[in-house]
């Protein structure tokens, strides 16, 4: 008597022989099984971020309207309403400049940052709004170090109260 196979009975046995055996423990009927298994673990530089330079819009005149100042990533300086052409101030150290970061983390691994929607500035009784932040192009080395600069616009109102306004803003540097 010959045995025949189906088609698909012989594709199913050449498919089982090609998989390879797995480790297993086989026990006698009632009797124990062991087998080891494997686990691992990664610990990983943590992410820091830190200030090197703050945001600053630099020193203006009073405007008469409303109007906006903005401090792009590499610093420049542009201006509407109000505050068109209002750049004309001695800066000295208290000139505008882009906020700058230093980052640092696992080398090679990625990251984003979060920038805020919007944060103020304030003096005695008065306020600016600051909106539109941007981050530039990082720069550094591969080794887990970066820096980012950071941009803004300042909404100045019209007879903004002359002072020095002062505030802070929250960024966060996350793994991806």
């Amino acid at each position: 008597m010959t045995a025949r196979f189906s088609p698909c009975l012989i594709a199913f046995a050449a498919f089982a022989a090609s998989l390879p055996a797995p480790e297993a423990a086989y026990a006698a009927p009632g009797g124990t099984a062991t087998v080891t298994g494997t686990a691992s673990a990664q610990v990983i530089t943590p992410i820091r971020i830190v200030a090197t330079a703050p945001l600053r819009f630099g020193v203006m005149a009073q405007p008469t309207a409303a109007g906006t100042v903005t401090v792009s990533t590499a610093g420049a300086v542009s201006t509407t309403g109000g505050m068109a052409g209002n750049t004309a101030i001695a800066q000295g150290s208290s000139g505008p400049q882009a906020g700058r970061f230093r980052v640092s983390g696992e080398p090679g691994r990625q990251f984003f940052v979060t920038l805020p929607l919007a944060a103020t500035v304030t003096r005695s009784g008065s306020s600016m709004t600051i909106t539109l932040f941007t981050v530039g192009a990082l720069t550094g080395s591969p080794v887990g170090t970066l820096d980012i600069a950071v941009g803004g616009t300042l909404a100045v109102g019209a007879s903004q109260p002359v002072g020095t306004y002062n505030g802070t803003y929250q960024i966060t540097a996350s793994y991806n």
